[in-house]
Order: C-alpha cells, then sequence, then structure tokens
C-alpha cells in the first residue's frame, strides 16, 4: 500500500512538472516582428570629409576588392604588406600595387565601348566605386570632357587616376 501511495505521489509530481513547463513554454508569443532593410547611403558628400588616413593593409584590400569585387586572401595580403612597409617611399608602391591589380585580366574594369556609351554614368559610378560619393557638377563635367575629347584615354587611366589620388588614401 505503501509503495502504491509514494507511485502516486511521485506520479502526481511527475504531471506537475510536465503541466508547469509545457505551461511556461507555450505562453512566449512573438507580437513584435522586426523587419530590417539595407538602404543605400552616401558617405561622404565631399572630399573634404575624409580625414581619417587608411592603414597599409586597408589601401591594399579595399583597392583589391574595389577591383575585383572580392576579397584578397591572407597571403596576398601580407606579401603586399611586405613590400609596402619595406619600401620607404609609399607612393610609389601604392602606384605598383595599382597598376599590378590593374593588369590583371580578373579585374572588373569596364571595356572602353561600355565607358564611351554612357560616360555621364560611367563617371558617376566610378565616383561612388572608388570614392564613396557622386562627383560635383565640376569633377563631373571635367572628367565627361575628358574622356569626351580624347580618344587615347581608357577605363584603366581613369581608374589608375583616381585609385591613386590623396583622396583614396583617405575615408
Amino acid at each position: 500500500m505503501k509503495t502504491v501511495k509514494l507511485f502516486r505521489g511521485g506520479l502526481m509530481v511527475f504531471l506537475l512538472a510536465i503541466v508547469l513547463l509545457y505551461s511556461g513554454c507555450n505562453t512566449k508569443t512573438i507580437e513584435d516582428r522586426y523587419i530590417y532593410e539595407v538602404q543605400t547611403k552616401e558617405i561622404y558628400q565631399s572630399a573634404s570629409q575624409k580625414q581619417t588616413l587608411k592603414t597599409t593593409t586597408q589601401f591594399v584590400s579595399i583597392a583589391y576588392s574595389d577591383l575585383f569585387n572580392s576579397s584578397i586572401t591572407n597571403d596576398k595580403l601580407n606579401s603586399l604588406d611586405i613590400a609596402y612597409q619595406s619600401l620607404g617611399d609609399k607612393k610609389i608602391i601604392e602606384d605598383m600595387i595599382i597598376k599590378t591589380f590593374l593588369e590583371q585580366a580578373s579585374s572588373l574594369v569596364p571595356s572602353n565601348t561600355v565607358m564611351r556609351n554612357d560616360i555621364p554614368t560611367f563617371v558617376q559610378n566610378t565616383y561612388l566605386r572608388f570614392y564613396n560619393r557622386k562627383p560635383n557638377e565640376f569633377e563631373a563635367w571635367k572628367v565627361k570632357d575628358m574622356i569626351e575629347k580624347n580618344a587615347d584615354i581608357t577605363p584603366k587611366m581613369i581608374y589608375y587616376t583616381l585609385m591613386t589620388s590623396d583622396e583614396y588614401r583617405y575615408y
């Protein structure tokens, strides 16, 4: 008899625990749903807002991702960083890195035909790509005019010019 009462008592405690656990789990309801959307925003309105110099690794990795639309491997980054640090004149090594990147077949540089088919769009997209801002009216006119008046100018030349500028070194 004593074992039956003990069994019933244990069973009651067990069932009570199950009921409490079940009711505790079911009381949670999701009342608020949050939807996060990514919006395109201009980072800078003008070049004068950029005041922080990129580190050598930032410069190399950003230049690589701007031209190849992918991340640079650690091995490449380390070897370029060693070369960057070993040379005294930083402008020379930056020039060499950008030229090397631009000459690679896998770099995402538009063709001359694409550039000349819609020069204003090319100029705006290029400024957004490298400077994270739209060109001001003078910049847009000047680059457009330069491309229209000189058939020898290629997209690689425009990319090289923007990527070796002082503004590209800052964020």
